[in-house]
C-alpha cells in the first residue's frame, strides 16, 4: 500500500472502534433489570421476528438530529418489540426506561483495548474522522470517554439522512477536512461498506476483530488498530 500521500484516517465505529457491552446493540446494560425475561417468550423466532419489525420501523427514519429524537424513535422501537413479542406487562414506564437506557447510558458501549492508544499514535501523523451510520448519542458516548479530542471530524448518518453505502457521508468528510479522497483511508468490519468507500476513491482496510477464521478479502485485513500503524508504516 503507498501511503506517503494519505493525510486522514476515518473509521466506522461499530464494530470497528466499540461494540455493544452486552453482545447485543439493541439490548441494553439494564435491558434485563427493567424487562422479566422469564415473560419473553422461549420461542426464539418470535423473538427474532419482533426484534426485525422493531428494527425495519427505524431502518425507515431518515433523519434523527438530536438525543430527544433519537430516544423517542427508541420508545417506539421498544414498544414495537414487546407487542410483537407478546410481553404481558406493557406500560409507558417500562418503555420510557428501555429507550432512556439505549440512549442516555455512556456504558451501552465497550471500547477496544487497542483504541486510545492507536488513536493517539496515529493523530500525531494523520488527521481522523469517524464516519458512521448511527444516530446522535454516539457521540456524548466518545466525549464522556475523552476519545472525542482525537478527531478533526465525527459524521453520523443520521444528521444527514444517508448511510455509508451512498456515500455523501464520505463526502461531507473529506470536505470537512479538505483533502481529496485519494488521500484518506476508510477502516470499516463491513465489505459493502468498503466497496462504497473504494467506488469513492478512498483507501478500503477491513477489519476483524472476531478473528474469524479462514477470512478472505479484496482489501487488506487488519485485526487490531496496532496493526494498522504497521500497514501504513508508521
Amino acid at each position: 500500500m503507498k501511503t506517503g500521500n494519505i493525510k486522514a484516517i476515518l473509521f466506522d465505529s461499530g464494530r470497528t472502534l466499540n461494540i455493544p457491552r452486552t453482545g447485543y446493540w439493541f439490548i441494553t446494560p439494564e435491558f434485563f433489570n427493567i424487562v422479566h425475561k422469564d415473560k419473553l417468550p422461549e420461542n426464539q423466532e418470535i423473538l427474532e421476528n419482533a426484534m426485525a419489525e422493531a428494527v425495519s420501523f427505524i431502518d425507515k427514519i431518515k433523519y434523527v438530529k438530536t438525543e430527544k429524537e433519537e430516544y423517542l424513535m427508541f420508545k417506539e422501537f421498544y414498544k414495537i418489540f414487546l407487542i410483537k413479542a407478546g410481553y404481558p406487562e406493557i406500560s409507558d414506564n417500562i418503555i420510557d426506561a428501555l429507550a432512556k437506557d439505549n440512549v442516555y447510558n455512556d456504558d451501552k458501549f465497550l471500547f477496544f483495548d487497542d483504541v486510545e492508544p492507536s488513536l493517539k499514535l496515529l493523530n500525531e501523523k494523520y488527521k481522523l474522522g469517524v464516519v458512521s451510520d448511527t444516530w446522535p448519542s454516539l457521540e456524548r458516548v466518545f466525549i464522556n470517554k475523552g476519545l472525542m479530542k482525537y478527531f478533526s471530524v465525527f459524521i453520523m448518518s443520521s444528521i444527514y439522512g444517508s448511510c455509508k453505502s451512498e456515500k455523501l457521508l464520505f463526502k461531507i468528510a473529506l470536505e470537512k477536512l479538505n483533502i481529496k479522497p485519494s488521500q484518506a483511508v476508510f477502516i470499516d468490519d463491513s465489505e459493502s461498506n468498503l466497496i462504497a468507500a473504494e467506488k469513492f476513491g478512498l483507501i478500503p482496510i477491513l477489519i476483524d476483530r472476531y478473528e474469524t477464521e479462514d477470512l478472505v478479502s479484496r482489501f487488506p485485513i487488519i485485526k487490531s488498530l496496532a496493526e494498522l500503524s504497521k500497514v501504513l508504516n508508521l
